[in-house]
C-alpha cells in the first residue's frame, strides 16, 4: 500500500516543500517539490530577530504549502527549520505563531542534527566509502566527516553565504579585496578543525550552491549529459569557473547557464568555501550530491513509521530494486537472464575469445537485472526507451560513467544502435572498452532470447574453438527440449559472431538433470 510523506524545509536561504509516495517495501519516489527563495537570514536584524517581515513570509509560504499538501492527502508531514530560525532570539515566538496562525508544528534542528540528516542523505546516494560531507547555506555550514560509512565527526559552522555576505561584501558581488578578506576568514575557520587537515578524503557537496556550481561546470564544457547527482570535479574544475564568474557583472551572471538567478550574489562566495576547503582537505575530487537533509529526514520517517530495517546495505543495490519495480520487471525471468549471462561470460573468459575481468562480470551483471526495461514504455522501441531512461534519470550509487556503462549494457540491441548510443561519451571509454561493453551487451542479449519462453533450460555452455579457422563451437546444454529457444537465438545470433569476432556454431545438447 501506498503512502505520502510531506517535508517541509524552512532554511535561511529557501523554503522548501518536497511531497514523496513510497510503499511497504521502502521504495520512495518524488511527486512534488516547490520552494520559495525567502531568504529568512536576511530578516535577522541587530538584535537577532526574525522581523515581521520575515514572519510575513514565511507564514504566507507555509499557508500556501498546507493548501498544496492537504491536495495531496499526504498521511505524514515534518517541518524543520535550521540556522535563521535556529539563530533568532524569537524562535519560541516563531514557533507560537506558526502553531496558531497555521496549525503546524516546527522542529528547530541543532546543528549536530542538520548535519545527521546531511550526511543521512548522501550516505543513502553514493557508494563512497570514506569521504567529507559540505552543506552550505544561507546562515550556517556544515560539515562530516565519514569512514566506512559511518559519521565519526561534525561540525556546524556559524556561518552560510547569505550572513557572509552580509558580512564581508558592500555590493550586490564581491570585490577582489572583499573575496581576498573572506578567503581569510573562511582559511582561519576551517583551519581550526584538525580532522579536515590533509585528510585526503573525497568531498561531497550538497545543497543549491554546489548543484549550482555543477551545472555550470557541465554547461562550460558542454558535458553529454544533464544530471547533476554523482557528477565529479576536480580543483582545476572550481577554479575554471570562478575564474570565469569573478570576470563577469551581475547582470552577465544572472544570465549564466546552470546558475540560478536567485544565487548571482552569493554564488562566488560559495565556491570560496568549497576551493578552500577542497585545498585543507587535500581532496582527490569533489563530488556532488542531488540528495541532502530533506532525503535523509525521508530515510528516518520512513524507517520509524514502517518499523522495518531497510534490506538493501547498499545504494546501488536500491536503485536497480526501485527501477525494477518503478518499471514493472519481470524479476523470475531477470534471474534467469542474469544466470545465463554469467554462464556465458565464464565461458568466453576461460577460453580467451575476450579478456574480460571482475568488474566487467559486475556489470553484466547490474545490467542483466534491468535489461530492456523501456519495454514498459513499449516493446517496439525498448532499446531507445532504455537507454534514455538510464541514462537521464538520477541512479544512486553510479557515477556518471557508470551509469552511461549500464546504459549501453542493458540497452543493447545492435551494433549501430550502440555505436549511435556511445558517441556522444565516446572520450570517456578507451577502443578496448568499448569493444568489451559491445561484448557484454551482445552476451546480455543472447541471453535474454536463450530465456525466452522463462523456463531456466539452460544448464551450462561450453565454447569451443576450432583451431585454424575463425569458427567457434558453442555447447548448449539444455534440461528440455529446446525448439523454441533455438528459433530465437538464430535470428539474434549475429550480435555475439559481430561482438566476438568470430562465427559461432549453435549446438544444442539435451540433457539429465542430474549431469550438472
Amino acid at each position: 500500500m501506498e503512502k505520502r510523506i510531506a517535508i517541509i524545509d524552512i532554511g535561511s536561504n529557501t523554503i522548501r516543500l518536497v511531497i514523496y509516495r513510497y510503499n511497504d517495501k521502502n521504495i520512495f519516489k518524488e511527486i512534488e517539490n516547490i520552494k520559495v527563495p525567502a531568504r529568512l537570514q536576511n530578516y535577522l536584524n541587530h538584535e537577532q530577530r526574525i522581523t515581521s517581515e520575515g514572519l510575513n513570509i514565511l507564514i504566507d509560504s507555509l499557508r500556501v504549502f498546507k493548501e498544496i499538501v492537504s491536495l495531496h492527502k499526504v498521511e505524514t508531514m515534518k517541518i524543520v527549520a535550521t540556522a535563521a530560525i535556529r539563530e533568532a532570539k524569537n524562535r519560541d515566538e516563531i514557533k507560537q505563531l506558526v502553531s496558531e496562525k497555521i496549525g503546524l508544528s516546527v522542529e528547530i534542528l541543532s546543528g549536530e542534527r542538520e548535519a545527521y540528516y546531511g550526511f543521512q542523505g548522501v550516505i543513502n546516494a553514493t557508494n563512497i566509502q570514506n569521504g567529507i560531507t559540505i552543506d552550505i547555506g544561507g546562515g550556517s555550514t556544515e560539515i562530516t566527516k565519514f569512514l566506512h560509512r559511518k559519521i565519526v565527526r561534525y561540525h556546524s559552522f556559524s556561518f552560510g553565504v547569505i550572513s557572509l555576505h552580509r558580512q564581508f561584501i558592500k555590493d550586490k558581488i564581491p570585490t577582489n579585496e572583499e573575496l581576498s578578506n573572506l578567503s581569510s576568514f573562511l582559511n582561519s575557520e576551517f583551519m581550526k578543525i584538525d580532522w579536515l587537515k590533509n585528510c585526503k578524503l573525497p568531498i561531497i557537496g550538497i545543497g543549491g550552491s554546489a548543484r549550482n556550481l555543477g551545472r555550470i561546470d557541465q554547461g562550460m564544457k558542454d558535458y553529454p549529459m544533464e544530471s547533476i547527482h554523482l557528477y565529479e570535479m576536480n580543483l582545476k574544475d572550481i577554479l575554471t569557473v570562478k575564474e570565469k564568474l569573478a570576470s563577469l557583472s551581475f547582470e552577465e551572471l544572472q544570465n549564466v547557464a546552470g546558475l540560478s538567478k536567485e544565487r548571482a550574489d552569493i554564488i562566488l562566495l560559495a565556491i570560496e568555501v568549497f576551493q578552500l576547503l577542497y585545498r585543507i582537505v587535500n581532496a582527490p575530487f569533489f563530488q556532488l550530491s542531488q540528495k541532502g537533509i530533506r532525503d535523509g529526514i525521508l530515510y528516518d520517517e520512513i524507517k520509524e513509521h514502517s518499523g522495518s530495517k531497510d534490506k538493501f546495505q547498499h545504494p546501488i543495490e536500491k536503485t536497480f530494486h526501485q527501477l525494477a519495480l518503478e518499471y514493472d520487471v519481470d524479476l523470475e525471468k531477470r534471474e534467469m537472464i542474469t544466470k545465463t549471462a554469467m554462464m556465458l561470460f565464464d565461458a568466453i573468459r576461460k577460453t580467451g575469445i575476450a579478456e574480460l575481468n571482475e568488474n566487467d562480470l559486475q556489470d553484466l551483471r547490474y545490467a542483466s537485472y534491468i535489461y530492456n526495461i523501456g519495454e514498459y514504455i513499449e516493446k517496439s522501441s525498448a532499446s531507445q526507451h532504455t537507454f534514455y531512461i538510464l541514462s537521464n534519470r538520477n541512479m544512486d550509487g553510479l557515477a556518471h560513467r557508470d551509469r552511461i556503462k549500464i546504459a549501453l549494457l542493458a540497452s543493447y540491441s545492435s551494433k549501430t544502435a550502440y555505436k549511435h548510443n556511445v558517441e556522444p561519451f565516446k572520450e570517456w571509454f578507451t577502443k578496448q572498452e568499448r569493444q568489451t561493453l559491445m561484448v557484454l551487451g551482445s552476451i546480455i542479449k543472447f541471453a535474454f532470447h536463450l530465456n525466452s519462453s522463462k523456463r531456466a533450460i539452460v544448464q551450462d555452455v561450453r565454447f569451443l574453438i576450432d583451431k585454424g579457422k575463425n569458427n567457434i563451437r558453442l555447447e548448449l546444454y539444455c534440461n528440455k527440449s529446446w525448439q523454441v529457444e533455438k528459433l530465437e537465438v538464430e535470428k539474434q545470433i549475429k550480435h555475439l559472431e559481430h561482438a566476438l569476432g568470430k562465427n559461432i556454431i549453435l549446438d544444442f545438447n539435451l540433457i539429465e538433470n542430474t549431469l550438472f
